[in-house]
């Protein structure tokens, strides 16, 4: 068992007098969710953007206004609730450099340090207009064992991304947005077994292996009309969880569950014929499962799949 705690928050997009009035509410819910055990907070797309946000808003800001020419200062009231609360956090900017404009996103450790750097692939026309460059994916990062990328709002929308992480195998792919990110996420989670933490102020959500919501919510009308208290959305995720294909597996389920019981959970779903295991005792990991029964994972069944039509094709 290999639990994480994460909080994805759904920062209201609506006009703040200022960068600092809007930090200041992202400290109130950075405050309630190392309150609730979060390891790792994500931040909506723009964080140093506070007023405009919406077609048609008269006091919509441009890119290169906005832009963080200083990140470390102009964001210092967060990164300071961070560490003090010793959480890491993903911290979505647009941000100038000596080499020009980049949305980004920089994940800060506890102690404050920048870990991690994911540049926005694929923006939109509107942003390679005001000058945002193309970033480049770049490698995954190893956050105390567990595989991580990254994607940002309008890179959700491009197959070639997507497929780049399932790939590199990603286990969680951390994605602050300003759109919900649509339902391929889900279906490259239930595919590619990885999961996704979206923030996004109308509806940040948390997508585990299965392509299931595990929370979500967000300032979206039908939660607005009663009110739905505090933006912030905590899950626990069990990272010795893994996605066995049906075939060849069959047997070997119904013998796990005979040898280990409550210590293990396993969900079928039928009509992707996809089994779903997961260790639910911190002594025992996925690993000694899948070796002491010789079960195969989704990823590399069909891995070997491929690979056995490579060598017997023309």
């Amino acid at each position: 068992m290999d639990l994480r705690t994460i909080s994805v928050i759904a920062l209201s997009a609506r006009d703040f007098s200022s960068l600092e009035e809007k930090l200041r509410e992202a400290v109130r819910w950075l405050e309630i969710a190392a309150g609730q055990g979060a390891e790792l907070v994500v931040f909506p797309e723009c964080l140093q953007r506070y007023c405009g946000d919406g077609v048609g808003n008269l006091h919509r800001q441009t890119i290169e206004a906005t832009a963080c020419k200083d990140w470390r200062r102009e964001m210092g009231i967060l990164l300071e609730a961070a560490m003090r609360r010793k959480v890491s956090i993903v911290l979505p900017i647009t941000h100038q450099d000596e080499a020009g404009l980049w949305n980004s996103f920089f994940l800060i450790s506890p102690e404050g340090e920048e870990v991690w750097r994911y540049d926005k692939v694929s923006p939109t026309p509107e942003e390679l207009a005001g000058g945002i460059l193309p970033g480049r994916p770049g490698k995954l990062f190893n956050w105390r064992g567990v595989k991580v990328g990254g994607l940002i709002c309008f890179d959700t929308c491009f197959p070639e991304n997507l497929n780049r992480l399932g790939r590199e195998r990603a286990q969680l792919v951390l994605c602050p947005s300003l759109w919900p990110g649509g339902s391929q996420l889900n279906h490259f989670c239930k595919m590619n077994a990885s999961r996704v933490a979206l923030s996004y102020p109308a509806w940040s959500r948390i997508i585990d292996i299965d392509g299931q919501e595990v929370i979500e919510g967000g300032y979206r009308q039908e939660t607005l009309r009663f009110g739905f208290g505090a933006p912030v959305y905590t899950a626990t995720l069990n990272f010795d969880r893994v996605s066995l294909y049906g075939n060849g597996n069959q047997e070997q389920m119904v013998a796990i569950l005979q040898k280990y019981g409550s210590r293990v959970k396993v969900t079928y779903d039928q009509g992707n014929c996809l089994w779903f295991l997961e260790s639910r005792d911190p002594d025992l990991a996925e690993s000694e499962i899948l070796q002491e029964f010789r079960v195969v994972t989704a990823g590399d069944y069909f891995a070997r799949c491929a690979q056995l039509i490579k060598e017997q094709g023309p």
